[in-house]
C-alpha cells in the first residue's frame, strides 16, 4: 500500500481546524513530528525543525505495540494461550524466594498490566542492571490481592512477554516482526533495544518515525490486512484495542482504559509512550495519527480527538488549505535562549578548558572556540576520557554526528548569548530529549546549568523539573 498525499478538503476534513489543532498542540505540548492519515491518504506530514521526518526516534512504551503483535502471532500458531501461567515459561529464572502469587499470573494478566506489580519497572530500572533482567524482576514483591483484578503499569510485564515469545517462536520479537509484519508494510529496517541476555526490551526501545507509526496504525485500521494479505489475524487486531480494565485516575481522559498493551477509550485506542509518543486509531473513523514528541502534556490524544471531529463537522465550510501547508512547513522548536551571536566578554569563556562538576551527561570538561562567523566549536571530554567535537549555530541548527551508537548518535545544536550567559540548545533527534546548557560567566567563576524538556531523572512533572547547576573552574588554555 503506497500512501497518497491529499488535501484535507478532498477527504472531508476542514484545513482551518487542522491548523488550529497544530497551534494548540504547539501551545500545550512539544511535538517533534506528526502524520495524519484519512482514507489511506496523508493530509498532514510535518516535523518540528531540527527533528526530521525520516530519522527514527526511540519509542518508550509505544514499543509495547510490537510485543502485543508478537503475542498475537504466537497465540494464532498455538504456541501460547492467554490462560497460560507465565511462570511455566521462565522457571529457570525464578529466584528461590520469589513471591508465590506469581504462580497465578497468566499471559492475559501480563498483557493487561494486572500482574500485581507494586511499582513500575521501567527502562531506568532495567538498564541499571548488568544481567539477569528476568530474575531481578521476578524477585520483586507483588500485591497479592490485585493479581488479575487491578491495573498496575509495569514494563517488566512487557519484557517478560518478549522473552516468552522469543522462546516459543525461536526468534527475537524484532526478527519476528521484521519477517511477518514490517517487511510487508514497507518498513525495511527497525531497531529495537535488547537485554544483556539478547531479548528485546518489550516495553521500550523500538526506533520509529511518525510515518512508520502511522503506517502501523493503518494496518490496525484494516484489521491486520495489507495489500490483500492478512498479516496479523483480524481477531487479534480487534481484541488488542478493546478495554479490559480501567486506568485509575484517568476518568477525565479520552484514553481511560487498557487493553492488550493498548490504551483505550470510547472513540480511540492508542499505543502511547512516555513523553507522548502516540499511535492513535479512531474506532469509527478511517483515521490514524502518528506522533513523536518530548512533552509532559498528557492530553495530546484529547486535543487530537477534539479537533478531528470538529474538522469533520466543518468539512462543508470554507477553509484555507494554503495556511495549513504554510503552518506545516514552518514548524520549528525554539533555538537556544539569547539575543546575541557575540558579546565583548566572550574571551573570558572561550579558548580554555572548563572543568565541570558531576552532571547528568557525565561531561568532565568543555571548551568553546569561535568558528567562522556565527558559529562556535565545542569540544567536550566524557567520563571515559574520549573527546568529541561539535558545532553550534546562532539562530540555526547544526547537525552533529557524534557517536557510533545509533541510540544517541545525532545532536543538533544552536547557541546564543544573553548578558554574561552562553546558552547551548541540544536536540538529540534520535530521542525525545531536548536540553539547554547555560554557562554564566558574569562572575569570577562560571556556573553551568542544565535544563531538559523531559527527563526520567527529576520526574516528569513540569513543576518538579529543576535547573541543575554546578560550578565550573577554569583549566589550561
Amino acid at each position: 500500500m503506497k500512501f497518497e498525499y491529499a488535501t484535507p478538503k478532498s477527504v472531508g476534513l476542514n484545513a482551518d481546524v487542522l491548523t488550529q489543532m497544530l497551534c494548540e498542540l504547539e501551545e500545550k505540548a512539544e511535538l517533534h513530528s506528526i502524520v495524519v492519515i484519512k482514507d489511506d491518504k496523508v493530509v498532514v506530514d510535518g516535523s518540528w525543525t531540527p527533528y526530521e521526518k525520516d530519522i527514527p526516534q526511540m519509542m518508550h512504551s509505544l514499543s509495547k505495540t510490537g510485543t502485543s503483535l508478537c503475542v498475537g502471532i504466537a497465540i494464532s500458531e498455538g504456541k501460547l494461550s492467554l490462560d497460560d501461567k507465565f511462570i511455566d515459561y521462565v522457571r529457570e529464572d525464578l529466584p528461590e524466594n520469589y513471591d508465590r502469587i506469581l504462580d497465578q499470573v497468566t499471559i492475559y494478566d501480563l498483557l493487561t498490566m494486572q500482574a500485581g506489580s507494586a511499582a513500575c519497572a521501567n527502562n531506568v530500572y532495567f538498564t541499571a542492571l548488568k544481567s539477569d533482567w528476568e530474575k531481578t524482576w521476578l524477585s520483586e514483591k507483588r500485591i497479592a490481592d490485585d493479581v488479575g483484578k487491578a491495573f498496575h503499569y509495569d514494563s517488566g510485564c512487557s519484557y517478560t512477554l518478549s522473552k516468552i515469545v522469543s522462546k516459543v517462536m525461536r526468534k527475537t520479537c524484532i526478527d519476528l516482526l521484521q519477517e511477518r509484519v514490517f517487511s510487508k508494510i514497507g518498513m525495511d529496517h527497525v531497531d529495537w533495544l535488547h537485554s544483556p541476555e539478547g531479548y528485546n526490551t518489550g516495553g521500550w526501545g523500538m526506533y520509529l518515525t511518525a510515518r512508520q507509526i502511522a503506517r502501523l496504525g493503518q494496518l490496525f485500521l484494516h484489521e491486520g490486512k495489507w495489500n490483500g494479505e492478512q498479516i496479523i489475524p483480524a481477531d487479534w487486531v480487534r481484541e488488542m484495542g478493546l478495554t479490559r480494565i480501567a486506568k485509575p485516575g484517568c476518568e477525565h481522559k479520552v484514553l481511560n482504559g487498557y487493553g492488550y498493551h493498548f490504551h483505550t477509550g470510547e472513540k480511540l485506542y492508542a499505543a502511547e509512550g512516555a513523553f507522548e509518543q502516540l499511535l492513535i486509531c479512531f474506532r469509527e473513523l478511517p483515521i490514524t495519527i502518528g506522533i513523536t514528541s518530548g512533552t509532559n502534556c498528557e492530553f495530546v490524544p484529547d486535543i487530537c480527538q477534539k479537533y478531528i471531529y470538529q474538522a469533520l463537522e466543518a468539512n462543508t465550510g470554507s477553509s484555507d488549505e494554503a495556511a495549513l501547508t504554510e503552518k506545516v512547513a514552518s514548524l520549528q522548536l525554539p533555538f537556544a535562549s539569547g539575543e546575541f551571536p557575540f558579546v565583548e566578554t566572550e574571551d573570558k569563556l572561550f579558548g580554555r578548558w572548563l572543568l565541570l562538576n558531576q552532571n547528568p551527561r557525565e561531561i568532565r570538561k568543555v571548551r568553546f572556540d569561535r568558528e567562522n562567523g556565527q558559529m562556535i566549536r565545542i569540544k567536550f571530554e566524557l567520563a571515559d576520557s574520549t573527546v568529541r567535537t561539535a558545532w553550534a549555530g546562532y539562530k540555526r541548527w547544526i547537525k552533529n554526528d557524534l557517536f557510533t551508537d545509533y541510540t544517541k548518535r545525532l545532536h543538533c545544536l544552536s547557541y546564543a548569548f544573553s548578558s554574561g550567559v552562553l546558552a547551548i540548545a541540544d536536540c538529540m533527534i534520535n530521542t525525545s530529549y531536548r536540553e539547554e546548557y547555560t554557562f554564566d560567566f558574569s562572575d569570577a567563576t562560571v556556573a553551568c546549568g542544565w535544563k531538559p524538556n523531559v527527563t526520567y531523572l527529576d520526574g516528569n512533572d513540569n513543576s518538579k523539573r529543576v535547573f541543575m547547576e554546578s560550578t565550573v573552574t577554569y583549566h589550561e588554555r
